[in-house]
């Protein structure tokens, strides 16, 4: 089964590893490993219970889109270097989703276990923020993501299939461009108009929830690598709330920035140009016609022959 060739593969690659602290599975993640500013402000909320001290070390940059340095530098190179040894050992490489061609599955290498322990850091910064998706932090999807002009050069506006996302910017060669955007919310009426624009730096890392449309910009030199952590919060996503989700109408169209080739049914009308892969047409499938803004013009997709539905309130 799927499962034991993993298990085989785990093994297999520990006895290879660059870092076997990484893999140490008693330790988990190191304390150490932490940016000093954020190892401080978690003891400090360790000792007290009081989440002032990482609120404190917590930049908004976006409503909803928080910053702060993650990782030390040290751990940053580890990170990297562990990934260039698992793709020089020839063994099988699960890549992350169905957006990315290149990058690593970090759980399937032998690291969920210290990645679990990474995740339990970072719990209480996610409970403070959110505190309905992020309240309880019980599984994680983590990989590295990799970008480079030959290669992925970027990612299509989208949303994640997670709670609340965590992602920091682990360095790799002098890079330039490829930075985030941020539009809304999926399902309000702002989700496809920009918010901010995010410049990585290295060790330092951007949350949000899974539900907040993004892209990544075309890169236009170098070499840029990310610890991506999709995390779950399984009692939320059983709420009323989670599944009682709906879209608002737009009250205008979207920002050119905002449109996504593989999602949105008025790419073309937007951006004024055909879209990549033609074949995504057919699928397009936002917005659903009852959030149509004013004006709309764009394809059926996944909607041809649906009966309209009655737009949020």
């Amino acid at each position: 089964s799927r499962h034991l060739r993993q298990v085989r593969y785990e093994n297999k690659y520990r006895s290879l590893a660059k870092a076997p602290r990484l893999f140490d599975l008693e330790a988990g993640f190191r304390r150490e490993w932490l940016a000093p500013s954020f190892a401080a402000a978690l003891e400090a909320y360790e000792a007290s219970g009081d989440t002032g001290p990482l609120r404190g070390m917590l930049d908004e940059v976006s409503p909803g889109v928080y910053t702060f340095e993650m990782l030390s530098l040290p751990c940053c190179d580890a990170l990297l270097d562990e990934v260039d040894a698992y793709e020089a050992s020839g063994m099988p490489a699960m890549r992350p989703n169905s957006m990315n061609n290149y990058g690593l599955i970090l759980n399937e290498i032998g690291l969920r276990a210290s990645l679990s322990r990474l995740q339990a850091a970072i719990a209480p910064l996610a409970r403070a923020v959110f505190p309905a998706e992020g309240r309880s932090l019980d599984d994680h999807h983590s990989f590295v993501v990799s970008y480079k002009p030959t290669e992925d050069r970027g990612l299509d506006m989208h949303t994640d299939d997670s709670d609340v996302t965590l992602n920091v910017c682990l360095g790799s060669d002098s890079f330039e461009a490829s930075g985030l955007t941020f539009c809304g919310d999926m399902g309000s009426a702002d989700h496809r108009l920009r918010s901010y624009k995010y410049a990585h730096r290295l060790g330092r890392a951007v949350m949000h929830l899974g539900r907040r449309r993004h892209g990544a910009d075309d890169i236009t030199k170098g070499h840029r690598l990310n610890l991506i952590m999709w995390n779950y919060n399984k009692e939320f996503r059983a709420s009323p709330e989670f599944r009682a989700r709906s879209f608002a109408r737009e009250g205008s169209p979207p920002d050119a920035e905002c449109i996504s080739y593989t999602h949105d049914r008025d790419y073309e009308a937007v951006s004024g140009v055909q879209r990549p892969a033609p074949h995504l047409a057919s699928s397009a499938w936002c917005p659903p016609p009852p959030a149509e803004y004013d004006g709309f013009v764009g394809l059926e997709g996944r909607w041809a022959g649906h009966p309209r539905r009655r737009p949020a309130p």
